[in-house]
């Protein structure tokens, strides 16, 4: 099974899998790492491969601080997933990553004229507004280590569930870093057929926010909600998993969604 590095910026992005031609390239939210991903590969092996995008400022990247402006991090990401071995894309993204996941499909589009599948999970679409901001409904402004970020209350509790104080810097630089770049981007329709992923006890986040994502795209689009809070995928990825293999058995038979020709 491939393990390894495959980027112009060998840390950015890490291909696990036995070679196949669709990969999921999967992108974490707020305060985490490829590890949420932890498994993936093994479970979807006999479907697709897995790339897991690692940004600066956690796990093994931890000396690097998260500055990327949004726009150029997702055409330096597009470029890097185009130019791997890939028929067939499927772009999924939690929260935070279900952002960056949509600025990735952007620029594949915008540069490459390729069509990719994306499934967003926990996030509401662009633009960001004083109702909806870049973590979801309202949120509240707190000063840590000299930066405003969206830490308290709901947010908090939901995407520190799971980690500890060390992780809550983290979140705390990631939120700071989504408060100045979110609301920059702009949406756009694009051709990709669009699968959105809501949990119906997400503090954060309403099923009906998601809904938006529908105007956004001119191809398929389809919306479902699961059991669980925010942070429902690091508990029971199940559904998004299933959602993932079923789209890799679709591309299997249809290559004409990876490109236009």
């Amino acid at each position: 099974m491939l393990h390894q590095p495959l980027s112009s910026d060998a840390r950015l992005l890490r291909r696990h899998g036995p070679g196949h031609r669709t990969a999921a390239v999967c992108f974490h939210h707020a305060g985490g790492g490829m590890s949420a991903y932890r498994g993936w590969a093994e479970q979807l092996a006999p479907h697709l491969d897995v790339v897991l995008v690692q940004l600066k400022g956690r796990e093994d990247r931890t000396a690097e601080p998260l500055t990327d402006d949004l726009g150029d991090l997702a055409v330096r990401i597009a470029r890097d997933i185009c130019g791997m071995p890939y028929d067939d894309l499927v772009l999924v993204g939690h929260s935070m990553g279900a952002t960056i996941a949509w600025a990735v499909a952007d620029a594949i589009w915008a540069v490459y004229r390729r069509r990719v599948r994306v499934v967003l999970s926990a996030q509401a679409p662009p633009p960001y507004t004083d109702r909806i901001g870049p973590v979801g409904r309202q949120p509240v402004g707190e000063v840590r280590h000299g930066r405003t970020v969206d830490v308290s209350g709901a947010v908090g509790d939901a995407l520190t569930s799971a980690a500890d104080a060390f992780h809550s810097d983290i979140l705390a630089a990631d939120l700071a870093w989504m408060s100045r770049e979110f609301p920059a981007l702009v949406p756009r329709p694009l051709p990709v057929d669009l699968y959105c992923v809501a949990a119906g006890q997400d503090p954060l986040l309403a099923p009906e926010d998601m809904a938006g994502w529908a105007s956004l795209t001119t191809g398929h689009f389809s919306q479902r909600t699961v059991p669980g809070g925010h942070m429902y995928l690091l508990t029971d990825p199940t559904p998004v998993l299933g959602l993932v293999e079923t789209l890799a058995a679709q591309g299997s038979t249809d290559r004409t969604v990876g490109h236009v020709r």
